[in-house]
């Protein structure tokens, strides 16, 4: 396990620096954000602001594998804490200072719900390894691979939570 920094990742998925070939990460994107807007049947993606995410995989040639896990939205329930309301204001400012999510959730005591969750991995994007991407570059590999996150929502949602909202990219 490393830290995900741009010097970390950069140094696994580059062949000149780690010297060695086969390396993957996984970068989970919405990070602290994204897990207080965790409901169950609710897939609200925080992926518009992550851009070095992209850049690095074209820095580095590296592959993207577009990833969704249902059910994991309903391993825990949360408090309200709708965007406006004092609770979610203190959550924000938290999570601004520190970088990490306070959301108050409920299961069963500290455990979580037994539920399954199921993830689905995509078709990898190739992305072909330019030394310093332009802004179109990056955005342009990040909506491919917004699209081929979309496509494996809408393909699996029937299957594995058809209950499920459409997916929202914030």
């Amino acid at each position: 396990m490393i830290a995900a920094t741009k010097k970390g990742l950069y140094y696994l998925l580059d062949k000149n620096s780690c010297k060695q070939t086969g390396n993957f990460v996984v970068v989970v994107l919405g990070g602290a954000s994204e897990a207080l807007d965790s409901r169950p049947g609710t897939y609200v993606m925080h992926i518009n602001q992550r851009f070095g995410f992209f850049k690095l995989a074209l820095q580095t040639g590296s592959y993207l594998v577009p990833c969704i896990s249902f059910g994991e939205q309903s391993l825990y329930h949360q408090v309200p804490n709708e965007k406006g309301s004092w609770i979610r204001w203190l959550q924000d400012k938290f999570t601004s200072i520190s970088t990490v999510a306070l959301p108050i959730f409920y299961a069963r005591g500290p455990f979580p719900y037994r539920k399954p969750v199921y993830t689905v991995v995509g078709a990898p994007i190739q992305c072909e390894k330019i030394n310093e991407p332009t802004d179109e570059q990056v955005a342009h590999i990040k909506q491919i691979y917004i699209e081929k996150l979309q496509t494996l929502f809408e393909d699996y949602k029937v299957i594995y939570d058809p209950e499920a909202n459409d997916i929202e990219f914030v």
